[in-house]
């Protein structure tokens, strides 16, 4: 069984391999630095596993009798500290090279936990100069860049609150860059001529998931597949969530001045979609088997769902961006019904997202498939992924919401307890 230094050692080992992975260190370093310290301190027979979410790490006195002792630690949220990496990096060699002890380690990794990021003003600084310089990159004028300049540090600026308000990265990202392409559009109208999109990509620059993608290549290239999958699904959320907000952004910028489908091209009136939607969604109510006393309810959300969805598309904007302000519709009203009727929210959720469901582009790809238009195929099948994607987004971004919510009203009403 393992004695008490030794547990005190796993600990200290377990905190050091904590910060880095808070820090965004790649995983093989995690975990070689964790085991440098427990061998240094003669315990041999030390197997440890680290994932984006969390450590493993077990140890084996050597007696067959003995038990196994496992420690596990769970990684909540990650952020790039590169001065918290290298603290550790030394810590670990001055740990392994001398006769520091235990007790002496751990006060040295709290001070290295304690240490503070650049302050606040200095870190939007360096946001602006990162928004101001990548505009030459992209072949923007000189106005261009005090645009970006200012841009940047205000999106910086908003991410750092909405992280302090514990929303999920996917979240800060989004409203990050939705708000940045809705200020750059804005410059554009009094400022700007017509350089948007260079301005734009310098701006939402900051947000870019490049140190996922490195370090997704790093594990993989040293073995760890799992993590290296794990950080390049990150990436790709990033990227989405960037997209999504200076897409959303665009698509709203543009049905300001829209016009209206003519009144020929309607072929119902538009009240009667919200029928249409509430029989359609009924209907897979009963195929999925929903309880009966929910169907009404299901029905009145797929209809709201879907009169929306025809409104919007009637009114300018693209099939993307009505399916997913349907689908973000649909998914506030399920989180809604679910709470009154305190029921699970897949139960209204499911059938209430059927009529967004992308039917017609799936059976376009597969037609042009089989007539081997390759473009078209590109063509509707982007536009498939697109807006599976979007209600995707809808969905997780009104979860995500919910949570925070629930979790803000929970802390008010402790505190008024």
């Amino acid at each position: 069984m393992a004695n008490l230094f030794q547990k005190r050692v796993l600990i200290l080992a377990l905190f050091a391999g904590e910060i880095m992975m808070k820090s965004g260190a790649e995983i093989s370093r995690v975990e070689s630095t964790i085991i440098r310290i427990c061998r240094a301190c003669h315990i041999d027979r030390v197997e440890c596993f680290a994932t984006t979410t969390g450590i493993f790490l077990s140890i084996h006195s050597g007696n067959d009798d003995d038990d196994m002792q496992t420690f596990i630690k769970r990684i909540d949220r990650t952020d790039i500290d590169l001065k918290k990496i290298s603290a550790i990096n030394v810590f670990a060699r001055v740990f392994t090279s001398t006769d520091l002890t235990v007790v002496d380690g751990l006060e040295q990794l709290k001070k290295i936990e304690a240490i503070k990021p650049y302050p606040f003003l200095v870190r939007v600084l360096a946001a602006m100069v990162c928004g101001a310089f990548f505009v030459p990159y992209y072949f923007g004028g000189t106005s261009d860049i005090f645009c970006a300049a200012l841009v940047s540090g205000a999106a910086y600026g908003l991410s750092y609150v909405i992280s302090l308000l514990e929303f999920p990265p996917f979240i800060r990202i989004f409203v990050s860059c939705f708000v940045a392409t809705a200020l750059i559009l804005l410059l554009q109208v009094f400022y700007l001529e017509d350089n948007s999109p260079a301005v734009i990509v310098s701006a939402v620059s900051i947000f870019m998931p490049g140190v996922a993608i490195t370090n997704a290549a790093r594990d993989m290239l040293a073995g760890d597949l799992l993590s290296g999958v794990a950080r390049l699904v990150e990436a790709l959320i990033a990227a989405i969530a960037i997209a999504g907000g200076i897409g959303m952004c665009m698509a709203g910028w543009k049905i300001i001045n829209a016009q209206p489908l003519p009144a020929a091209a309607i072929p119902y009136p538009l009240w009667s979609y919200f029928f249409f939607g509430a029989l359609i969604t009924a209907g897979f109510a009963v195929l999925f088997n929903a309880p009966v006393r929910r169907i009404p309810v299901i029905a009145v959300i797929g209809g709201i769902g879907m009169i929306s969805y025809q409104f919007l598309y009637f009114h300018g904007y693209s099939i993307l961006a009505s399916c997913f302000l349907g689908t973000f519709l649909v998914a506030i009203l399920s989180e809604v019904a679910s709470r009154a009727g305190k029921d699970a929210t897949t139960i209204f959720i499911l059938p209430g997202i059927i009529p967004f469901v992308p039917g017609a582009a799936i059976y376009r790809t597969m037609a042009k498939l089989l007539e081997s238009d390759f473009e078209a195929v590109a063509q509707n099948g982007s536009e498939t992924l697109m807006m599976v994607g979007g209600i995707s987004i809808a969905i997780a971004l009104v979860a995500a919401l919910t949570r925070l919510g629930s979790s803000i009203i929970r802390r008010i009403s402790r505190k008024g307890i």
